[in-house]
């Protein structure tokens, strides 16, 4: 057989896949891969492989800057892109991650992109192939979010979170009050959906790391270890899922990091510059980084905006 035609046969099982993930099917998702010899190590160079609002790639210098050359366990439990977590590994930085997200549907592609990337990439070329159909968007958006069963269900709903995350409107992650994702479709002439390279570069790096759906408050650190987070932002956009976070969620994420910082964590925490965030970090340090808006629901939401860096370790005060 042509290779020509032993890929366009790999391809149309893929696609029957992506219409129906209960059908018989030759995929299958290995429990594990050949995983990397080293824990988390910098020859990868992994990079975030979805868009997120509040993504942190243009501020990794300055949380790098902040943090020491090494250290053993790394907490990261709102992950969303994950740009940091990649920069740490990519720089061999931590040798254990605990990454977690209350969005399952953010979680499950990580955890496929993990266990069987090339599987992934089958489905999402065959995503790619058929994006310029009329209406095919629409057609995965209605599909997605219903309940996946198996091993290749839950892989075809990764494939359709990463699909959809990169051709709706904007790079946004919305869901109604039912919880189902809403967003219209983005006006992309040729959208990148995914970029083989880096998915692998990041199965390698995730080798390691525990992957976890949970709320941040369900974390149990210890003495030493580093915590990133990056909530939904104080007073912006803030239905990624339903219930939003609100005060509420600011207040009760610093009564948590205080917890932590005492019991000698170190702690950061990102957020937008707000008397509500300045009131409640008032006993940590406080850094003002002006950073870039990306992704936001309205274009007059994005540009330039000043951020806060929010840092704190047992005995420390203000700065």
């Amino acid at each position: 057989m042509s290779i020509s035609r032993r890929f366009s046969t790999q391809l149309g099982g893929a696609r029957r896949l992506l219409h129906t993930a209960q059908e018989h099917s030759v995929l299958s998702l290995p429990t594990t891969m050949n995983a990397s010899p080293s824990p988390l190590h910098g020859k990868d160079r992994a990079a975030p492989f979805v868009k997120w609002a509040g993504g942190k790639r243009r501020l990794i210098p300055e949380i790098m800057a902040r943090l020491s050359a090494s250290f053993s366990t790394y907490h990261e439990p709102f992950l969303g892109g994950g740009a940091v977590f990649f920069a740490l590994a990519g720089e061999r930085r931590i040798t254990r991650a605990v990454l977690s997200d209350t969005n399952a549907e953010l979680i499950g592609a990580y955890r496929a992109v993990r266990e069987s990337p090339e599987a992934l990439i089958r489905l999402l070329e065959a995503h790619k192939e058929a994006h310029g159909e009329e209406g095919y968007y629409y057609r995965v958006r209605d599909r997605h979010g219903t309940a996946a069963g198996g091993t290749e269900a839950r892989l075809a709903s990764a494939a359709r979170f990463i699909y959809l995350n990169k051709t709706c409107y904007n790079g946004l992650y919305r869901v109604n009050s039912k919880g189902r994702f809403n967003v219209p479709q983005g006006r992309y002439q040729n959208p990148t959906i995914y970029h083989r390279e880096n998915l692998l570069a990041v199965s390698r790096v995730l080798q390691n790391a525990e992957l976890a759906v949970r709320d941040f408050s369900e974390i149990e650190p210890e003495a030493g270890d580093v915590i990133y987070c990056d909530p939904p932002y104080d007073d912006t956009f803030n239905s990624y899922a339903a219930g939003g976070f609100g005060e509420a969620g600011q207040r009760r994420l610093r009564e948590w990091m205080d917890r932590w910082r005492e019991k000698g964590c170190y702690v950061l925490l990102s957020n937008s510059d707000t008397p509500l965030i300045r009131d409640l970090y008032a006993g940590y340090r406080i850094a003002e980084i002006a950073a870039p808006r990306y992704i936001n629901s309205k274009g007059s939401g994005r540009g330039m905006a000043k951020e806060l860096l929010v840092m704190g370790f047992a005995g420390d005060g203000p700065a």
